[in-house]
């Protein structure tokens, strides 16, 4: 299982912190305007489809 947090950043805006396959953590920031549309912005970006799985089958929990 991986992990990717939404961060609620200080300037209204969001972030993404996710797991690589490195074991490391990769931020980035989100062009989204509410919690709900980050969401769906991370798990286009990470190819997280309805069932929280990727492209290689593995499960993400989205905080």
């Amino acid at each position: 299982m991986k992990t990717a947090r939404i961060l609620d950043e200080e300037d209204e805006s969001f972030g993404l912190e996710y797991d690589n396959n490195l074991g490391q953590k990769n931020t980035m920031r989100l062009d989204a305007m509410t919690y709900e549309r980050a969401v769906r912005e991370a798990k286009t970006f990470l190819g997280i489809d309805m069932e929280n799985l990727d492209g290689d089958g593995t499960t993400w929990e989205i905080d």
